[in-house]
């Protein structure tokens, strides 16, 4: 497919080189022009982009969007060898992907509600303005657009953190191109990816399609990681006359990582109220911390596909209109049904009849199958209408989008756990052969579906945003706002007769300005909102009031010493009322079942132990701090890219009290990224090009543990406190080398990447103190290696 697609764009540069009248340039005066929505990367310079689409449905430059607007080149991705959407978060300091896996890069799934966005949980993105649940492969992207703040008056449904915008590749049909890199690392793992673009004239008519494909076996330095990852996007364009534009996209996305890659953990014998957790490796010094029980039978694996249908047009020379259609779909299997409890992979809750036994020593496993499937439809049109009178210039977007989901999880509860278990020893060199499937009366019926849970999630949003200049172009405004319809029907564990049905509506306002003081110096202001459902639902199945965002941000644009300085310095404050939280006093549908038993049947259900703890309506939040996004450029060879954060979050109101004051899981208060690129441009160095990146984070919140005033372990009643415990400070660094050549008139690249160069510590448990009256609060090191990558390029 590779040799054809760079066959074809061979030919077309062939066909449309030979006369330089066959495709005449536009002329510069030319009225009718279908840019309104797209960005073109040929504007970004290196790591600094001037445009953006996501601040306001429309291109437009970032300095006059009254917006924090962070944006990840390509460039950037190829220097760093990014792969995907969750690798970008390391660089943009207010983001905090907690709880992903730090020793790959084959991302299944955004770490559910543990990425942090200015203190506040979300777990999805927009891809090309529609809600994307898991990593993007970066061969798909063109660039990534993080905009700060509550954005429900442009995106209808959004978090009171902000969003982070995919924007996908798309055909260029103003040039031909071959981009190939082949990426070796230090593991075995490999890397092959592609992206051609092949455009012509046919009868007047510009016409392209671009490819993109990724092939990758992932692997690092554990024992059985070898995993995978495979692309292929298809993208096609037509431009029938100067005023119409139709393209149309496809694309397929496969990855699987083995299921049991993380680490068993058990508390301290006799002293369990001190809360340690102490891993497998610690209690067993013979066993390398790389080891672990998963196999090639286990894995998680996630299906994804995207079609997309797009239909741009001018209407006379101030009016144009754009409208899609887009089918989505993904289907993800964790662990194909295998799992053993503490491995930190899928269906967890079997932990009755699997995980580590410590009085025999092994580990059990069993069969579990689960999946999370979903289909997507989603639709919408914008227009943009250019108004222009002699003091005032006037921009209006205004358009209609509908998303709906059908959820097809299936689930189906282990036939006879015991029965299916698996024992492997725990020692070094004994091998673990999960075999692929369980005895077939074990096998679950998947044949109904929907077996476990069923949700129908769908949202409809109208929304008008006006763009204004005034005053010789030194006051720009944008105000908006979104109107959006929610609707959930939700089928709770088969319980329900009846649906559970909840629906919202709610406006949601923008109003924001960019003042220029001088020409190189501007000062914004912006009120925002955000509106997004809440998806948890208590035992009951009912479910509570959307997560809803008001935000105020002002600060300062730069754009100093002919773009040599640029960027944006804010200060923030978010607030959130809405969604859910979990009390612990709650009764709950096993309270319900408890209360009905008769003490025998209580102490053979339930352990004599009446259950309690539920989701309730939750209280609010608030989130204030400063952030800094510059871009520097002292010399035409040397860029740097800088992104500070401090955040501070907390509940402030709350049906527990004693949560007041407290934050989010994984929450961090200080941040800082920055990266540098040093590119040679003459002398015996012409095409080398020097650089790394770093992340420093602060010490991140892993929980609260309830104890006595003293210190000691808590009775359960009378007064207490809520002790918090952190993980340590990191600090992240990598290093790049690249040089570039001509061989036979083609452009050739070869490239090093060292990352991990600092090897920052990773953690996990809580070291034991050997006394239930002292918490457990320093947690157990896992060394980390540094990983060395190699990829060779070639451009034409």
């Amino acid at each position: 497919m590779l040799a054809l697609a760079a066959l074809c764009s061979v030919a077309v540069q062939a066909q449309t080189t030979a006369p330089a009248t066959a495709t005449p340039a536009a002329d510069d005066d030319e009225v009718v022009k279908l840019d309104a929505f797209t960005v073109s990367t040929d504007r970004d310079v290196g790591y600094r982009a001037t445009n953006s689409i996501a601040g306001t449905r429309t291109n437009t430059p970032i300095k006059d969007v009254p917006l924090n607007i962070q944006v990840f080149t390509k460039d950037l991705a190829e220097d760093l060898l990014i792969k995907n959407q969750v690798q970008f978060e390391t660089y943009n300091a207010s983001l905090v992907a907690g709880g992903i896996d730090v020793f790959s890069d084959n991302h299944i799934q955004q770490p559910y509600e543990q990425f942090l966005y200015r203190g506040f949980k979300q777990n999805w993105g927009l891809r090309d303005g529609v809600r994307e649940y898991d990593p993007v492969d970066s061969q798909g992207l063109a660039r990534v657009e993080v905009v700060k703040g509550p954005a429900a008056a442009l995106y209808g449904l959004a978090y009171p953190g902000g969003i982070m915008q995919n924007i996908s590749k798309t055909v260029e049909l103003e040039k031909n191109f071959t981009s190939l890199r082949l990426t070796g690392g230090m593991y075995g793992d490999y890397r092959a990816t592609a992206d051609i673009n092949a455009t012509g004239t046919i009868a007047g008519q510009k016409i392209g399609v671009r490819f993109n494909g990724a092939y990758e076996k992932t692997e690092d330095n554990r024992e059985h990681s070898q995993g995978d990852v495979r692309l292929l996007n298809v993208a096609v364009a037509w431009q029938p006359t100067a005023t119409t534009k139709l393209e149309f996209m496809a694309e397929d996305g496969y990855r699987a990582k083995p299921n049991g890659l993380g680490y068993f953990l058990t508390g301290e014998a006799g002293a369990a109220n001190n809360q340690a957790q102490i891993p497998l490796q610690i209690l067993n010094p013979s066993i390398d911390w790389d080891w672990n029980w998963a196999n090639d039978n286990n894995l998680n694996v996630l299906e994804t596909k995207r079609y997309k249908g797009t239909v741009t047009q001018q209407i006379g020379e101030d009016v144009t209109v754009q409208a899609y259609l887009q089918y989505s779909r993904r289907l993800e299997i964790p662990g194909n049904g295998w799992d053993a409890s503490g491995s930190g992979g899928a269906n967890a809750w079997e932990s009755a009849s699997s995980g580590w036994d410590q009085a025999t020593n092994t580990i059990r496993s069993t069969y579990n199958y689960r999946d999370w499937g979903n289909q997507m439809h989603a639709y919408g049109a914008t227009a943009v209408y250019k108004l222009n009178f002699e003091q005032i210039k006037n921009t209006f977007a205004f358009g209609a989008n509908v998303w709906k989901e059908d959820e097809l999880s299936r689930h189906s509860a282990p036939l006879n756990p015991l029965a299916s278990a698996l024992v492997y020893p725990v020692q070094m060199g004994v091998p673990i052969n999960v075999p692929p499937f369980p005895p077939a009366d074990l096998q679950p019926d998947l044949t109904g579906g929907n077996g476990y849970h069923h949700e129908d999630n769908s949202n409809d949003y109208y929304f008008v945003n006006w763009q204004a200049s005034m005053f010789n172009d030194r006051l720009k405004t944008n105000i908006g706002v979104n109107k959006t319809n929610l609707k959930t029907i939700a089928w709770d564990n088969g319980v329900d007769t009846e649906p559970n049905v909840y629906t919202a509506s709610k406006y949601s306002p923008l109003f924001g300005a960019v003042f220029a003081v001088t020409k190189e110096i501007s000062v914004f202001a912006v009120r925002s909102t955000s509106l997004f459902p809440d998806s948890t639902k208590d035992s009951f199945g009912n479910q509570f009031s959307p997560q809803v965002g008001l935000g105020y941000e002002g600060g300062v644009k730069v754009d100093l010493l002919d773009g040599k300085i640029s960027g944006t310095i804010s200060y923030f404050v978010i607030q959130q009322t809405g969604g859910t939280q979990n009390d612990p006093t709650k009764e709950n549908r096993n309270t319900v079942r408890f209360d009905s038993l008769t003490p025998e049947q209580r102490q053979i259900e339930f352990g004599g132990v009446r259950p309690l703890g539920d989701i309730v309506q939750g209280g609010e939040q608030e989130s204030k701090g400063f952030e800094m996004d510059l871009t520097f450029q002292p010399l035409r060879q040397w860029q740097i890219v800088t992104s500070y954060s401090n955040v501070n979050h907390e509940f402030t109101k709350s049906a527990l009290p004693a949560t007041i004051g407290q934050t989010n899981p994984q929450a961090i208060k200080n941040s800082f990224a920055v990266i540098s690129k040093y590119s040679f441009l003459d002398g015996e160095l012409k095409g080398l090009a020097v650089g790394g990146g770093l992340r420093w984070w602060d010490k991140s919140l892993q929980d609260y543990q309830r104890r006595a005033p003293n210190g000691g372990v808590y009775s359960g009643t009378g007064d207490f406190i809520d002790v918090a415990r952190y993980s340590p400070s990191r600090t992240w660094a990598e290093l790049f080398a690249t040089y570039r050549w001509k061989v036979w008139g083609q452009n050739v690249m070869l490239q090093f990447n060292a990352q991990n160069i600092l090897r920052a510590d990773s953690y996990v448990g809580w070291k034991a103190t050997g006394s239930a009256d002292k918490l457990a609060v320093d947690r157990y090191k896992v060394p980390t290696p540094i990983v060395y990558r190699l990829t060779f390029g070639l451009d034409f």
